[in-house]
């Protein structure tokens, strides 16, 4: 049972990189913001950075360059467990683009795979 909670954890960490290969998703869209609510993006990963602006709770096409905190699945195995659920406890931010511009970034949950 462990390894398969680590296995989902390393997932959940790695999930920004994943957009890079060929089985991960190409877009995300907004997800888990309320209708007439928005998603902030900052100048850095984490609420105490500055906040940019805001993409509409609605928005998809969104294009995510690195999600941290990122671990390779070598590294994951490699730490305690402590660090491990560390990790875990620690929220994911991505850098993002949006309509073609950079953005900023934003907590990872707050995206989802777009369908389109």
């Amino acid at each position: 049972m462990r390894k398969i909670l680590a296995t989902t954890a390393l997932l959940v960490v790695a999930t920004g990189a994943a957009h890079a290969t060929a089985d991960g998703p190409d877009f995300w869209q907004v997800w888990n913001v309320a209708p007439g609510d928005t998603l902030n993006y900052r100048v850095g990963p984490a609420v105490n950075y500055p906040k940019l602006g805001a993409i509409p709770h609605n928005a998809g096409k969104i294009s995510v360059t690195v999600c941290v905190p990122t671990t390779t699945r070598e590294q994951w195995f490699s730490l305690s467990e402590a660090m491990q659920a560390k990790l875990i406890a620690m929220s994911a931010w991505c850098l993002i683009e949006y309509q073609g511009e950079q953005r900023g970034w934003v907590n990872r949950r707050y995206l989802t795979e777009d369908d389109e």
